[in-house]
């Protein structure tokens, strides 16, 4: 699988610095699609709930205030997947 490069812009004035990161996730929507699609029939206790690119992932330890790995985020997690704004970061839900 490719590793989707994450670019950094920088724009601002004496008083303001504007950090953009970007990161093309196509393939990563892409690839939880079909595997969507492949394991649908699969009947297991353990099974891939979803894939969160970086950049989200950091967006989302900002708005949760929780550092990565903590029952905190990963329960913020669980919701901001279960919500059909990021319906394509699942692929198998919870």
């Amino acid at each position: 699988m490719m590793r989707p490069e994450i670019r950094d812009t920088y724009t601002g004035d004496d008083e303001t610095l504007v950090i953009n990161r970007q990161q093309d996730v196509q393939f990563l929507l892409d690839d939880n699609q079909r595997l969507a699609a492949e394991t649908a029939h699969n009947r297991s206790d353990m099974r891939l709930a979803g894939r969160v690119p970086l950049v989200i992932m950091e967006q989302w330890m900002r708005e949760c205030g929780a550092a990565l790995g903590s029952k905190e985020l990963n329960a913020y997690v669980k919701r901001k997947l279960m919500d059909g704004e990021f319906a394509k970061l699942r692929v198998r839900g919870y």
